[in-house]
């Protein structure tokens, strides 16, 4: 991720102009959570190491999943300093715990959600016709009153993003799979990571996930498989009728500012998709740990994904700037439960999903898309604005005078700069009158007619 930074920093384009495909953002519901020591109360810390890392294919190797065990944990984490220069943090990474309420399905079984999954692209009403298999329920979660908390999820999230020493000896997840080609995989392979954490009795494993990185420029073509999947996910449709420097991954745009979205849903639910491989990370997880609970936590693009699969199974989800996902966790079907509007997957409450961010952040705060952005110009269609679950962002700008710019969105830019340094954790929000997207229309293949791009509004 630091090599796009460093990289851009070259150009003159490091400030974002806000394009039509974004409204602003209205007045926020009221909190969520507070610093005040009223409200549930708090349960006992707990203590994480390092135990595996699972890794799943890219492009051309999507059946590909290995696991790479840690044989001894250490309480440390490795980050990439501005000068590119891995740097140890020796620190114990303890989270404090605290309940929260999440509105999921009641067997949450990777095989019967998949099914599930797999049926509703055909019947989308199958989410909120089925309220008998719903429930409220109360579960541990990080406690995000706690600045120390969000720090350890933070350094967990950074420290996905490096290649450590001893990557050798990974083994097949699944009995029988044959890798004949050894090339495209390894710590600096494309492809999903997933750093798994636990507890000391295992009762509680924290899923760190890693997306590819942003490798523009390279001598290998991984930036072509890291904008396929980011302009399917964050584009209004395919990266179609937007900025000129926007790398078109499909061709499901059938008219002005017209959407195919029976075609766009097909693209984005191919094997080696982002969101598939999660699911497949999250179900490998759940067979080597069945009576743990899962967090999951992530930065950046590997943010979006975990809250795509904390929002598909039910578990409580902490990223940090995290692209806003609102648009594709509808795309995708994701469960929505009765009651609430499937179409707009940002006024759901009892998510589990918060998003750590700050303003000065143009990829978080979903106005990296205009002529003169540094996204734009490096071919990535960022067009999503909407998140779902909780915004809990730090003004930088308004009060540190911080200036806009995607060098800022770095995780070691967020954890030196802003977390590290500000006393107070901020006020968690829903943003629900958030909109992107707003002048598609949506069609499907089987119909004529247009309406207004339902599935864009969070």
């Amino acid at each position: 991720m630091a090599q796009v930074f460093l990289l851009l920093a070259l150009t003159a384009c490091t400030s974002s102009i806000q394009a039509p495909f974004q409204q602003a953002i209205q007045p926020n519901s009221p909190l969520l959570l507070s610093a005040s020591p009223s409200g549930p109360p708090i349960f006992d810390s707990s203590l994480f190491k390092l135990r595996h890392v699972f890794h799943h294919g890219d492009l051309n190797q999507p059946g590909l999943h290995k696991r790479y065990d840690v044989i001894q944990p250490e309480n440390a984490v490795w980050i990439e300093s501005d000068a590119g220069i891995r740097v140890q943090h020796i620190r114990n990474l303890r989270t404090r715990n605290r309940p929260i309420k999440i509105h999921r399905l009641k067997d949450r079984r990777p095989s019967v959600i998949d099914s599930l999954l797999e049926f509703s692209r055909n019947y989308p009403q199958i989410w909120t016709t089925s309220q008998d298999e719903w429930s409220l329920e109360t579960v541990l979660a990080p406690d995000l009153t706690d600045i120390d908390t969000i720090l350890t999820l933070a350094q967990m999230s950074a420290n996905a993003y490096l290649e450590h020493n001893d990557s050798k000896d990974w083994s097949n997840v699944r009995e029988g799979f044959n890798r004949s080609n050894p090339t495209g995989f390894g710590w600096n392979g494309d492809g999903l990571k997933g750093y798994l954490y636990t507890d000391d009795n295992n009762s509680t494993v924290i899923i760190a996930v890693k997306g590819t990185s942003f490798a523009l420029w390279s001598k290998e073509d991984t930036a072509k498989n890291d904008k396929l999947n980011d302009n399917l996910f964050f584009s209004c449709c395919c990266g179609q009728q937007g900025n000129a420097f926007y790398q078109k991954v499909c061709s499901c745009a059938t008219s002005r500012y017209t959407c195919n979205l029976t075609c766009l849903k097909d693209s984005m639910m191919k094997e080696n998709r982002y969101y598939t491989a999660g699911r497949h990370l999250y179900k490998n997880v759940t067979e080597l740990y069945p009576n743990s609970s899962i967090w999951l936590t992530g930065h950046s693009l590997g943010g979006s994904v975990s809250s795509m699969i904390g929002l598909t199974y039910g578990a409580p989800v902490v990223t940090f700037e995290a692209v806003p996902e609102a648009l594709p966790v509808n795309r995708l079907g994701i469960p929505s439960p009765p009651g609430t509007n499937p179409d707009r997957p940002g006024q759901r409450d009892h998510t589990g999903a918060f998003h750590f961010g700050h303003t000065a952040d143009p990829i978080f705060m979903g106005t990296c898309n205009g002529l003169a952005a540094s996204c734009s110009y490096a071919g990535f269609a960022l067009e999503s604005a909407c998140h779902t679950g909780y915004e809990c962002v730090w003004d930088v700008v308004t009060k540190n005078s911080t200036r806009t710019s995607i060098l800022t969105h770095r995780i070691h830019y967020l954890i030196d700069n802003v977390i590290k340094k500000w006393t107070e954790v901020p006020t968690c929000k829903l943003t629900s009158d958030c909109y992107d997207c707003l002048l598609w229309k949506g069609i499907s293949s089987n119909s004529s007619e247009t309406s207004t791009y339902p599935s864009l509004q969070k």
